[in-house]
């Protein structure tokens, strides 16, 4: 009796570390990761990411992590953040070093989705959640672009002019493929997991360094045609400043692939 009860006791136990580990790994991967690089955007923070809620609970996707990545903020948007997060235990707040590639840095290695999607505060565009419905069409990388066919890019000209002068570089000296680096997409986590440790820079170019080095590494792209406006004062100023010390670094960081 006393072994029959041992035997039980030790049977109980595996099936319980078994049910634990399952759990642990249900809890490190899910469907879908939604990165969120912040700063000061205290007025823009609550209402995206209420969009973003709603069009998931639209689309009955309830496998979801979204991470906003403060960095270096000045403002509310941490506060504001914090208190949908205690709302939405699906809500996480991350942080880094000021800059948007060390925001996109942080969410990239700590996202579990199957599926990766970048969202700017100011500029995304829900469809692209869609792709996960057909597999991303049997891609890699898909990237929202305002600079393809059917796209509308209502920006300042001062800023579509740099966007295609920065895309004639890419396509001529880096022999870049697509239209657009920057901005929305969706990938899949094994590019994450390949392309994130390859990557050099942690600057604004770091998105552009992200896709170059995914599309070198013969991950299949495709791009899809998105609508761009201001939905606040631009940071242009100090953009364009950045933008010819961003092409050098991203030229020194890809010379060895």
């Amino acid at each position: 009796m006393v072994k029959f009860l041992e035997h039980i006791s030790s049977h109980l136990v595996s099936e319980t570390e078994a049910i634990i580990t399952d759990s642990r790994k249900q809890r490190s991967y899910m469907k879908l990761s939604i990165i969120l690089p912040t700063r000061n955007e205290e007025f823009l923070i609550k209402q995206t990411l209420t969009n973003i809620i709603s069009f998931l609970n639209e689309r009955k996707i309830n496998d979801y992590e979204i991470l906003v990545v403060i960095n270096g903020t000045q403002d509310r948007t941490k506060e504001i953040v914090k208190e949908l997060e205690a709302r939405n235990i699906r809500i996480k707040i991350l942080e880094s070093e000021p800059g948007v590639g060390k925001a996109l840095r942080v969410g990239l290695r700590e996202s579990k989705g199957e599926y990766v999607v970048i969202f700017d505060v100011d500029f995304y565009d829900l469809i692209m959640i869609d792709f996960i419905s057909v597999d991303l069409l049997g891609k890699d990388f898909i990237i929202g672009s305002k600079m393809t066919g059917w796209s509308q890019d209502n920006r300042p000209i001062s800023r579509r002019l740099v966007s295609k002068f920065f895309n004639l570089f890419l396509r001529v000296v880096l022999k870049f493929k697509g239209s657009d680096t920057h901005g929305t997409r969706i990938l899949r986590r094994k590019v994450v997991k390949l392309i994130l440790p390859r990557c050099k820079t942690d600057s604004g170019i770091f998105d552009t360094e992200f896709t170059l080095r995914a599309q070198y590494a013969g991950f299949k792209f495709a791009d899809f045609p998105v609508s761009v406006e201001e939905k606040r004062p631009p940071r242009f100023t100090q953009r364009i400043l950045q933008t010819p010390k961003d092409i050098y670094e991203l030229y020194l960081s890809l010379k060895e692939r």
